[in-house]
């Protein structure tokens, strides 16, 4: 059946995106708000958050726009439960937040390691419960959950040691929720992005980094990097119902990288 407006059960729902002040979680908001879906922002730079729901506040969309103060990698999460409580039932649920660190494996040191793993896992884990708590209430139908992970879970690249692993971690948690949530209607996917074009990704041109990665987009299939609004529209055809019967799957979205 051809579902000629796929986004319209979106519609007055509710959207979290998490580490959203800025970059790919900025932008992911910005395309769930497009569709009428009111929004919760989760940030812990509580200023570039501010700045970010009064910016989308004035944006295209019909929906609320809130924001919430909070690190879900530690136990801070009244702001978000307070706020989850003056919104519409939540439809979808993107944990985006996290951390990247550059250590070589000789160097990397356990409160890295461990400060990943709370940054870029457990952050994830307490999003998706809340999430489930939130899909699985009195009248609630279920909805879908995204976690965003990374390309390095399959290529090992110098001094990723501890941001590789914690992603591939988080590929396991998306596969365990999805497998366990199901039953209560609830999808759970990640979004596994190449190179993208993001502040994150500037390097002075001598820079190491700079120029492997010029050297790998020369190598990608589609020969670009990517933006922002190519992990966006990916993450919302997974929560909307064009995705319905997807479940546990990671998704490349990386030009091809993965092929190499």
């Amino acid at each position: 059946m051809l579902l000629r407006e796929p986004f319209a059960s979106l519609s007055g729902r509710t959207a979290v995106v998490t580490g959203s002040a800025r970059g790919i979680g900025y932008e992911i908001a910005t395309e769930l708000r497009a569709v009428g879906m009111s929004l919760l922002l989760i940030d812990k730079d509580g200023d570039e958050l501010g700045r970010a729901v009064k910016t989308l506040q004035g944006a295209e969309g019909s929906g609320e726009v809130a924001g919430a103060t909070a690190d879900l990698g530690t136990d801070d999460l009244a702001a978000v439960e307070s706020a989850l409580g003056q919104l519409a039932p939540v439809a979808a649920w993107v944990n985006n937040a996290g951390g990247v660190s550059h250590q070589a494996a000789e160097d990397t040191d356990p409160a890295t390691f461990e400060g990943l793993f709370r940054n870029n896992v457990v952050s994830a884990l307490r999003g998706g419960q809340l999430a489930y708590r939130q899909m699985t209430a009195d009248g609630a139908d279920g909805g879908a959950i995204v976690n965003i992970t990374s390309l390095v879970t399959e290529k090992v690249m110098p001094e990723r040691l501890s941001y590789s692993t914690s992603k591939a971690a988080l590929g396991n948690v998306t596969r365990h929720m999805a497998q366990e949530w199901g039953p209560s209607g609830i999808r759970v996917n990640a979004v596994s992005p190449g190179y993208i074009d993001s502040r994150l990704t500037q390097w002075p041109a001598d820079d190491p980094r700079q120029i492997s990665k010029l050297a790998t987009v020369d190598a990608l299939a589609l020969r670009r990097l990517g933006q922002a609004t190519d992990i966006a529209n990916t993450v919302l055809y997974l929560v909307s119902p064009l995705a319905s019967y997807v479940t546990g799957q990671t998704i490349f979205v990386d030009g091809g990288w993965h092929l190499t």
